[in-house]
């Protein structure tokens, strides 16, 4: 399992479960944390972004994450808009 610096196992439980709720499988998108160097970020905080891509579309979205981010409720939100297509048939 990939390791995340920002990104906390609730949030990735989360995601994995709504995922499934939506008709999508885990394998069906793949994470990319970007953690900011705290050394020279602004803020003082743990923060970064996460890139959500779609295998099966290629569609690609980025969220903010750290401390007061949700982004799996902005993921979910572009979920149900349809940004990332049709979850797979079975």
């Amino acid at each position: 399992m990939q390791q995340f610096k920002v990104i906390t196992k609730n949030e990735l439980a989360d995601f994995a479960a709504m995922l499934r709720q939506k008709g999508w499988r885990d394998e069906d998108f793949e994470l990319e944390e970007d953690v900011f160097d705290p050394a020279t970020a602004e803020v003082e905080a743990c923060a970064g972004r996460v890139g959500v891509r779609c295998l099966l579309t290629e569609a690609v979205e980025d969220y903010r994450v750290g401390q007061g981010a949700e982004w799996v409720a902005d993921f979910a939100s572009d979920l149900e808009q349809g940004k990332f297509g049709a979850p797979p048939k079975d």
